[in-house]
């Protein structure tokens, strides 16, 4: 576990999470941010929750920012590359618990960790135009704008 200063802690999916990850993998309003395509079952989950999988040889990490006992969302590192020394970072907060800054703790909390205990030299986000939190989040931990990918994610009939 990763203690986020005051407020809680960045740990790895336990299998008391499988209802809460079922209801926000399975969230739709959020999909696009992931390329979801199809929901994932319980039995899927229940897989996910029992394998261990190693950041160096599957280059992703998701940890759960757990406060007061409660799973409220996840932080996950992509494509994370230790002879590059680079990954990419995405943040969910579940929507109820929005608005409150957690996320910009989580990130800081994950920023960190990426930089200090992995070493990575270069940490990136995807972010859609359309996801204004995320914009203001991510530009106030300095990530600052490299490129625009056009027509990169497509959302209820328009590229986003």
């Amino acid at each position: 576990m990763i203690s986020v200063k005051d407020l809680g802690v960045l740990r790895a999916p336990e299998e008391s999470d499988l209802n809460w990850l079922m209801h926000i993998e399975n969230d739709t309003s959020i999909w696009y941010v992931s390329a979801t395509k199809e929901p994932y079952s319980m039995f899927n989950l229940r897989q996910y929750l029992t394998r261990h999988e190693n950041l160096a040889a599957h280059g992703q990490l998701r940890l759960i920012l757990d406060v007061d006992g409660d799973p409220v969302g996840a932080i996950d590192l992509f494509d994370y590359d230790p002879f590059t020394k680079r990954a990419g970072v995405g943040i969910m907060i579940e929507q109820k618990h929005r608005g409150k800054g957690w996320s910009k703790l989580a990130l800081e909390t994950m920023e960190h960790y990426a930089y200090n205990t992995l070493h990575v030299e270069n940490l990136y986000a995807h972010v859609p135009m359309i996801n204004d939190a995320s914009l203001t989040l991510f530009e106030s931990r300095g990530f600052r704008e490299v490129g625009v990918l056009m027509h990169w994610i497509w959302w209820e009939g328009e590229y986003v």
